[in-house]
């Protein structure tokens, strides 16, 4: 056995160690080597002929791409009518139907809200109004014009078949804001203030793009997932909006939450401007509804459920703002509730731009920056769909030849 080797001696004084001597070498500036200027000093000797200015040097934009290299794409193929299925009706009415439908061939399916309008429907509505291009029209227009937002439950594709057209939507999964006030009614003061912040935000978005919804109620607010509300059904919005046309503007939206302009031109100024004051009208409907859970004006004759538009537009037009004695709302919630409702349209609140509805003292409590964003915590999380297929029985797949459904 060959015998083992000792550690090699540096010099006859100090013994090997492979202990590390903790103090720096002599002629060691720590302080100025972790502050970088040594550092930088090296840099600045190695590349002598870079930029040295009181600004850092960026190359000129845009850089020169390539031929031949295109940079990839993330998002996948566009979809077609052929990727979808239906799996059941979601609503319907005067301007066709909506469905259910997911893409097909996915491991994770994706929901949307399909809009099937007849091609019949839309060559009537041309021959009916030349001058008009009819609510379909004018729906998609509206969508196409604004780019995406939290706050509207915007277009995203369109398709058609042999006997429809195909408007893909966004799909809140938590239903209609009608129902949620139903549930629980009326709010609670922070509830009111949580979801009227919220159709604020919507209005501000189509204020800015000069669009009107002129048909704004419960029934077209939708509950997102995330607890927060956005705007949808836009078949009666206008996009030009800029001075008086007092044709296209009566007889549009809700009667129970129309405003008095689009009842009648009767009793208004020489020079009132139709535009997004509309939806503020009704906007100041749905939030006494949601304090009161009444409606402020409603037929003395009838029930509200089942009353007829003449008798909606004769209590507009003829009676004043009264509360419930029950209500237990607030002198600054009442103040906003009166400017909303102002018959004129010229003096209503917000007519004039949002700023005048923000600044209310009723909302000086909302951080608007953090509302758009949707920082905040919403009164309750939206309850999605449970059952799917419940109502898949009820189409037709005649009806939609484009379509595959569920089985």
């Amino acid at each position: 056995m060959a015998p083992i080797r000792s550690a090699p001696m540096l010099s006859k004084d100090k013994p090997y160690s492979n202990k590390r001597d903790p103090r720096p070498p002599t002629g060691y500036n720590l302080k100025r080597k972790t502050h970088g200027l040594t550092a930088g000093a090296e840099f600045k000797a190695f590349y002598e002929n870079t930029h040295d200015g009181p600004e850092p040097y960026y190359f000129p934009l845009p850089l020169p791409v390539p031929e031949g290299i295109r940079p990839a794409d993330p998002r996948g193929p566009p979809l077609t009518l052929d990727d979808l299925e239906c799996i059941r009706l979601l609503g319907g009415g005067g301007n066709g139907h909506v469905l259910l439908v997911q893409t097909r061939q996915r491991a994770v399916p994706k929901l949307f809200a399909l809009k099937a309008v007849k091609k019949k429907d839309l060559r009537q509505q041309e021959i009916g109004s030349p001058g008009d291009t009819g609510t379909i029209s004018r729906e998609r227009r509206a969508l196409v014009d604004m780019p995406w937002n939290p706050f509207i439950s915007g277009l995203l594709q369109t398709f058609h078949d042999d006997r429809n057209v195909y408007m893909m939507l966004e799909y809140s999964p938590c239903g209609a804001f009608h129902e949620l006030m139903r549930s629980r009614d009326p709010l609670a003061p922070a509830d009111i203030l949580f979801y009227f912040a919220n159709i604020v935000c919507g209005l501000e978005f189509l204020e800015r793009y000069e669009i009107a919804h002129r048909d704004l109620k419960p029934g077209n607010i939708v509950v997102g997932a995330d607890g927060y509300l956005s705007l949808c059904d836009f078949g009666a919005a206008k996009t030009n909006i800029d001075g008086p046309s007092v044709d296209t503007w009566i007889g549009e939206g809700t009667p129970a939450y129309q405003a008095p302009e689009c009842i009648s031109a009767k009793g208004q100024s020489l020079h009132l401007r139709y535009g997004t004051a509309v939806d503020w009208w009704s906007a100041g409907v749905i939030l006494f509804e949601m304090a009161t859970g009444q409606m402020p004006f409603e037929p003395q004759h009838s029930h509200a459920d089942h009353a007829p538009a003449t008798d909606f537009w004769k209590a507009i037009m003829g009676s004043a703002l009264h509360w419930p004695t029950n209500a237990q709302v607030g002198r600054k919630l009442k103040s906003l509730v009166k400017g909303l409702l102002t018959v004129n349209a010229n003096k209503r609140l917000g007519a004039h731009g949002v700023l005048d509805v923000m600044e209310h003292p009723w909302l000086a409590t909302v951080d608007w920056a953090k509302m758009r964003r949707k920082r905040y915590i919403p009164p309750r999380l939206g309850t999605p769909v449970t059952s799917l297929s419940s109502r898949a029985k009820t189409l037709n797949p005649k009806h939609y030849p484009g379509l595959h459904f569920v089985n």
